[in-house]
């Protein structure tokens, strides 16, 4: 069973990484590093820090979202406009593994920090970019937010109801999360590599790619379906179709008496077995629902179907006769009931922890649990420069009075 225990051994445990990320993607791709004993060092201009330090909501002034994708982390308040400051973060790169950045292709480079500049000083560092489109390439001087790739990828086309005709973001950063996912698992990799072969590389993740590759299902339907001569996007399931599936039916959120149950279905037992539930057993043999492929094609008579008997029945009744017959069937749920389920502190999804100005408040927890190397949140978000001496000190041996003249000149913050 895990547990979190300061003395227990992590899997990234000495991989030190000087992260140059801003607001999502690349910060939360470091603390997912971090969950599992990697030391980052973050470094932030100063004043005003990672932009994220100012994005709602906040809790007592300081922004959730912030103390969320940057626990287990320290930072660093350098001026990188001056020479001295670049001075110090290049004395700083022979000390760490890894540099992650998520700036537009080409900024790094003109602090004279790009790979090929940090390759000169360390021959075997990982070097992490992410950027929206990548590097080399028509778009890669595009600057890019989360919603701009939902936009750009498709996905934006996907989401709603085909009724509004209106294209729709998710209410998730999940562009953002899925890059960091696929850059944490990028550096892992790269440090096993490196641990093989003593090669580093360099890492180039791009928003884009990453929402794309997630969106296999849509793009394989376009693939299958692209040289039909009457082709209907929305009939085929590449345009927005609410909470239909295009590969089977029935699939989606139900009216009950008092809210709304998610199912689906994707054989032929499964669909019987509904019909049983629902005292419909006329329709085992209709030729309009005796197989996937049919059903697909009714989709609305089958949602049609199902929604006349689940919204005659509460949702509890819904579920408990769904599950007696080991059919998938789940409850609607809103965030605050959600929030407050037992089942989070069975899992421990969620982390409680004590900011010194937030205070108590529960923040997602890494989503992976190990039995010998655990994740583990150690300490809070850091304040803006609250480790700027402390790692100026541990890695370049400087003296109290050069320290204090940097600060005083305005270097170090």
């Amino acid at each position: 069973m895990e547990t979190e225990q300061k003395n227990q051994k992590q899997i990234f445990k000495g991989i030190t990484i000087l992260d140059f990320c801003q607001v999502i993607a690349g910060s939360y791709a470091t603390t997912l590093l971090a969950d599992l004993g990697a030391e980052i060092i973050k470094v932030e201009p100063p004043e005003i820090g990672d932009t994220l330090r100012n994005t709602g909501p906040k809790i007592n002034g300081v922004s959730a979202f912030f103390i969320q994708v940057n626990r287990n982390k320290k930072s660093i308040c350098i001026d990188l406009k001056s020479p001295k400051g670049l001075e110090i973060i290049k004395q700083l790169i022979p000390h760490v593994d890894v540099i992650s950045e998520n700036f537009k292709p080409g900024v790094m480079e003109k602090f004279g920090l790009g790979y090929e500049d940090v390759k000169k000083i360390k021959e075997n560092i990982i070097y992490l970019s992410i950027s929206g489109y990548g590097h080399n390439n028509k778009n890669s001087q595009k600057p890019a937010y989360d919603i701009m790739i939902q936009a750009e990828s498709g996905l934006a086309s996907l989401n709603g109801f085909p009724e509004h005709n209106s294209p729709l973001r998710s209410p998730l950063s999940v562009v953002d999360y899925t890059t960091a996912t696929n850059a944490s698992f990028a550096v892992s990799s790269a440090l096993y590599h490196l641990k093989n072969t003593g090669e580093g590389q360099f890492i180039d993740v791009a928003m884009y790619d990453s929402i794309i590759s997630v969106m296999d299902n849509s793009f394989l339907i376009y693939e299958s379906v692209k040289n039909k001569p009457d082709l209907d996007l929305i009939k085929e399931g590449i345009k927005s179709t609410g909470n239909h599936h295009p590969g089977t039916s029935p699939h989606g959120c139900y009216k009950t008496s008092d809210g709304h149950i998610a199912h689906t279905s994707l054989t032929n037992e499964m669909w019987n077995k509904i019909l049983k539930i629902i005292e419909r057993e006329d329709l085992f043999d209709n030729e309009n629902f005796n197989s996937p492929d049919k059903r697909k094609q009714n989709w609305q008579e089958v949602d049609k179907i199902m929604e006349e008997w689940t919204s005659k029945n509460s949702t509890e009744e819904v579920i408990k006769a769904f599950n007696a017959e080991k059919l998938p069937c789940g409850k609607v749920r809103d965030i605050d009931e959600v929030f407050n389920d037992s089942h989070n502190d069975e899992r421990e999804v969620f982390k409680k922890i004590n900011h010194p100005i937030a205070g108590k408040m529960k923040i997602t927890n890494t989503p992976l649990k190990f039995s010998e190397t655990p994740r583990q949140i150690l300490s809070n978000a850091p304040l803006l420069g609250e480790h700027t001496r402390e790692i100026i000190s541990k890695f370049l041996n400087f003296s109290d009075l050069e320290i204090r003249s940097l600060f005083e000149s305005k270097i170090l913050h």
